[in-house]
């Protein structure tokens, strides 16, 4: 009985381990992370943004006969959209 005890503190500890690792998230982005997503974050999800736009209008020849349209924009221009402009400066 001792010995099945210890065997299954060992085994939750075992699998809790990564819930025990994980960061507590603060309140507010550090001066690092808004100066990472100013000069480097941002301008790469502009071009994404950009490059996007420019695979959707591409993908139209092959998107409208299969009515898939609308997937495409979502994947294409309102994921990268949402990502850009949607989330707070900083925030990763």
């Amino acid at each position: 009985m001792k010995r099945a005890v210890v065997v299954l503190v060992i085994c939750l500890f075992c699998f809790n381990l990564p819930v025990l690792g994980q960061d507590i998230p603060s309140e507010k982005p550090s001066a690092t992370d808004v100066a990472w997503d100013v000069l480097w974050i941002r301008p790469l999800g502009l071009l994404g943004l950009a490059l996007g736009e420019v695979a959707y209008v591409i993908s139209l020849p092959v998107t409208l006969p299969l009515h898939k349209e609308k997937e495409a924009k979502e994947i294409l221009i309102d994921d990268p959209y949402a990502y850009y402009f949607g989330r707070p400066l900083g925030e990763m």
